[in-house]
């Protein structure tokens, strides 16, 4: 799960202020870290000034090349709420090597009284495991980039390969320990990715006014200011980007449109499903000021695969680094903060068990548990032995497992209807689009009633999305599910968390407990077998044999739907390309996959798609909906560029083109 980092080591002075072991330096001014950071950072970018000029709606992006305690994030949010307008979106984006633990945090936050309100808000947020790569913190119309690596690198990631995407920072704080004491983060590197990530006139603020941070920033394109340093220090920097130089190509862009674009505010974008992908994908765009129309062909939100009555929350964790254990990670993280702020009433954290049942699965937990131990984790993930998992889940159990105590489940139609609650979201159910076509720079949505139009479309309906001409060329595949849903017994009541192994069983909720599902591979039927029933029987008698048996004395009712799922089991979230321009310009891959070809294909402007959730949606789609929108108003992305890639709907066509397979 990426180059992982150790948490900060910290000894707190005798007056109560952090001190860093590994750098033997102070996180703040032993006078008032407060009034320093106001001063340093806020005062010299001409912050309070800046924002009170902002237009309604407008967005600034702060970069930061430390978040130690927090302290200059919280002094900026303050002032953003006293000067901005109440709908401008702050964006602040913030490196940090070795991160606090969230008790040191505390500690250290406690100094600041009058910020306790945002501190609080922000422990609440705080990651439970703080692994490398890219954090999305979201506080209303302020959201927190929190990047764990080395600055350099952290900053790195961040690109996706376009200066037009890449240019997002209006300020720098540029933090951080001392150059004397940690030379290495004061890089060549480092200012080369401040200058590709800043905006045109960006401006930065530092403490310092060594040498090497003077010649970096000259050579990235910054103009110099020497002024009246904070307490006892002479002097300090400020300055202004007035060079930009362009980023070379050392990628091929094949997931980079020709002329990307930032859809303005107040734009009319038409989602087509309202299941857990369309729902989460609507409100992502809702709250960014986007007019959302959302059409849905069943009779209400979650008409399909997200419409059962009870659906658990989970994420299949890996030890190994790569993009799939990466975003299951994140995507968790990212779910858990989700829920609980946007939907408390319909998520219930009652924790959940996930149980090593066969070998591989036993085999693959005791690596996790390895990798749990080394990285302080127990606030995400805790392994348990069978009598442990027992005492949690309130029944006996014979099976070693993961014990997730923040996750659980939901309620997933009511959580597709509340997250279609909102002023800028209109729902139109009974409503299917039978046809999609752009008419000059407008996209016209044909049903059967009407024909809507609108300025860009995200097609989110699960294995149906391959029925549009524009995304045909999806490599889905349909994976019908039927869920069992049983009367409460006494055995089954006794379940006090979600059960997940080879199936899955939900503590009771109004008196039914819903257990399975089944996994039939290209199957489309929506129909309720009996045979599948006793499938989910047989499943649930491995883990819980009394509930088991007490079930199939009764006559049970479910439910069937269809999934979709990628070939490589990561969602697609992004822009759909022109097909014939993909394999027209990148054609060269099929004699040489390693090719850099700098050239960009078509991709038609304004066309997106969120699928491939598979079985994992409602953990999967707050992140990859943060993604899409991402990419359709031009804000810094909440994963990493290589994640953003991974994720991408054309990957599967550019490794086709790298075997030289035709599809």
């Amino acid at each position: 799960m990426g180059n992982e980092h150790p948490h900060a080591d910290i000894h707190w002075r005798d007056d109560g202020q952090p001190l860093s072991r590994a750098f033997d330096d102070v996180y703040f001014s032993r006078e008032s870290g407060l009034e320093e950071t106001r001063y340093v950072f806020l005062e010299q970018n001409h912050l309070a000034r800046r924002w009170t000029a902002l237009a309604t709606g407008e967005r600034f992006t702060i970069g930061e090349t430390g978040f130690g305690t927090g302290l200059n994030f919280l002094a900026a949010w303050h002032l953003w709420l006293q000067t901005a307008p109440a709908d401008a979106h702050l964006h602040f984006i913030s490196v940090e090597k070795y991160p606090l633990r969230r008790a040191d945090l505390r500690r250290a936050l406690a100094l600041w009284p009058e910020l306790e309100p945002l501190a609080n808000q922000l422990l609440l947020a705080y990651p439970p495991l703080l692994a490398g790569g890219v954090h999305r913190l979201q506080f209303g119309q302020v959201a927190l980039t929190l990047v764990i690596g080395e600055a350099s690198e952290g900053f790195a990631t961040l690109r996706l390969g376009d200066d037009t995407i890449d240019r997002q920072v209006d300020a720098w704080f540029l933090d951080g320990f001392a150059p004397a004491k940690n030379p290495a983060m004061w890089s060549e590197a480092l200012f080369r990715n401040i200058a590709a990530l800043s905006r045109s006139e960006a401006t930065f603020a530092t403490f310092t006014c060594a040498g090497l941070v003077k010649r970096g920033l000259r050579e990235a394109g910054f103009a110099l200011e020497k002024v009246r340093g904070f307490g006892r220090k002479r002097e300090m920097l400020r300055g202004q980007l007035l060079q930009e130089k362009s980023s070379a190509v050392v990628t091929t862009p094949w997931h980079l449109p020709r002329r990307p674009s930032r859809l303005a505010r107040r734009s009319q974008i038409a989602v087509i499903g309202a299941g857990i992908a369309g729902a989460t994908t609507a409100r992502a765009l809702a709250e960014r000021g986007y007019r959302v129309s959302v059409f849905e062909a069943g009779s209400a939100p979650g008409s399909g695969g997200s419409g059962n009555a009870q659906g658990i929350l989970y994420a299949k964790l890996s030890h190994r680094p790569g993009p799939n254990g990466d975003f299951n990670l994140h995507a968790l993280l990212f779910a858990l903060r989700y829920y609980p702020t946007l939907c408390p009433e319909h998520f219930h954290a009652c924790g959940l068990l996930q149980l090593a049942q066969g070998e591989k699965e036993r085999e693959l937990q005791a690596q996790l548990r390895q990798w749990l131990a080394a990285r302080d984790a127990a606030e995400l993930a805790l392994p348990v032995d069978p009598a442990q998992a027992s005492e949690l889940a309130g029944t006996s159990l014979h099976h070693a497992g993961i014990f997730f105590p923040r996750a659980g489940w939901l309620e997933p139609a009511s959580v597709c209807a509340t997250l279609l609650r909102h002023p800028n979201i209109h729902l139109y159910c009974g409503t299917s689009v039978d046809h999609l076509s752009q008419q000059g720079p407008k996209w016209q949505l044909g049903t059967a009633a009407a024909q809507h139009e609108a300025d860009a479309v995200v097609i989110c309906c699960a294995h149906r999305t391959a029925g549009f001409t524009q995304s045909a060329e999806l490599p889905l595949r349909p994976i019908r599910g039927q869920v069992s849903i049983a009367r409460t017994t006494e055995h089954s009541a006794r379940l006090r968390v979600a059960l997940c192994g080879d199936g899955y069983i939900a503590p009771p909720f109004q008196s039914q407990q819903s257990f399975g599902a089944t996994f039939k591979l290209k199957e489309t039927g929506a129909e309720v077998r009996e045979e599948e029933h006793r499938e989910n029987l047989q499943t649930l008698a491995e883990v819980m044999p009394d509930a088991a048996q007490d079930f199939a004395g009764q006559s049970l009712s479910g439910r069937a739907a269809v999934r979709a799922a990628s070939p490589d089991y990561l969602p697609m979230t992004g822009p759909l390309p022109d097909w014939d321009s993909l394999r027209g310009t990148y054609d060269f891959l099929r004699r040489n996959r390693k090719a850099l070809i700098a050239e960009r294909c078509h991709y038609p402007p304004g066309l997106y798609t969120l699928a491939g959730l598979g079985s994992r949606g409602f953990t999967y789609a707050p992140l990859a909906a943060e993604v899409l929108a991402s990419w359709i108003s031009g804000e810094p992305m909440p994963v990493t560029g290589e994640l953003a890639r991974a994720l991408h709907p054309a990957r599967f066509a550019i490794r086709d083109l790298g075997k030289n397979r035709q599809r």
